[in-house]
């Protein structure tokens, strides 16, 4: 039994090894740097703290999740920029991922507020110099 797990333990590293530098190597060809801006993902993280009222542990793991959102999403603008159909389909396949990432994190209060907060940013913003009664 502790052979067949230290087997399968040892293929699984192995595995994630290969797959590791397979992705190395894809990103290698992406301008810049291969990684997201920290920066970037402290201030998503901050901004999500604040109005989610995060805890200390959910914060942490809110930032790892929010890393890999942000990485993956510019492979998948950098990888798929001349398929706006394929671009898209990976993008809301990727938030899927996230929102059930999210949905282990938060708290059903929380994540509901998060929702609504994505529903106010996906809303088009209104001119207010136009329509008005005047």
């Amino acid at each position: 039994m502790k052979t067949a797990f230290f087997t399968l333990l040892l293929t699984c590293a192995l595995v994630g090894s290969a797959s590791a530098q397979k992705q190395q190597s894809l990103l290698a060809e992406l301008p810049g740097t291969n990684e997201i801006s920290a920066e970037r993902v402290e201030a998503l993280t901050r901004a999500m703290a604040t109005t989610l009222h995060l805890n200390e542990g959910q914060y942490m793991r809110l930032r790892e999740a929010n890393r890999i959102k942000l990485t993956r999403l510019d492979e998948i603008q950098w990888q798929t920029r001349d398929n706006v159909a394929q671009q898209q389909a990976q993008t809301l396949e990727l938030q899927a991922q996230y929102e059930t990432e999210c949905s282990r994190i938060l708290s059903p209060s929380q994540l509901m507020a998060l929702r609504e907060e994505q529903k106010k940013d996906q809303q088009p913003k209104r001119d207010p110099s136009i329509g008005g009664v005047g």
